[in-house]
């Protein structure tokens, strides 16, 4: 996500809302990686606005993870249905991604030799 997108994301959830019209996000995001570059760009202000927006959006919030899409990242924490468990859902496509961790991030994970052996 860049500042510009994540703060019209941001602003477009308030007008749906203003309008009182139920949402529909087709989500294919990375992004909100809580680094120095995000926080210097913005990117992490603009990305807790959506989730106040999502908050107290009070109509049905439909999210859709399509075929060979992905939610990565951060963003996953941006869009997540606890964020509001009344009226947010999510659907996933059998053929899309979603995980908190980016590939590299999964590999740094380091196991215990105990763990390991028992995997």
């Amino acid at each position: 996500w860049f500042p510009d997108s994540a703060f019209k994301t941001a602003q477009v959830i308030n007008d749906f809302k203003r309008e009182r019209l139920p949402l529909m996000v087709f989500a294919n995001w990375r992004g909100f990686s809580g680094g120095m570059k995000d926080m210097y760009d913005q990117v992490l202000k603009f990305g807790a606005s959506i989730v106040d927006s999502l908050r107290e959006f009070q109509l049905p919030v439909l999210v859709y993870i399509p075929p060979h899409a992905e939610l990565r990242g951060g963003s996953w924490a941006v869009i997540d249905p606890t964020i509001n468990p009344l009226y947010i859902e999510l659907y996933a496509d059998q053929e899309s991604r979603g995980g908190v961790l980016e590939p590299e991030g999964t590999v740094e994970i380091k196991f215990r030799r105990k763990d390991l052996v028992k995997t």
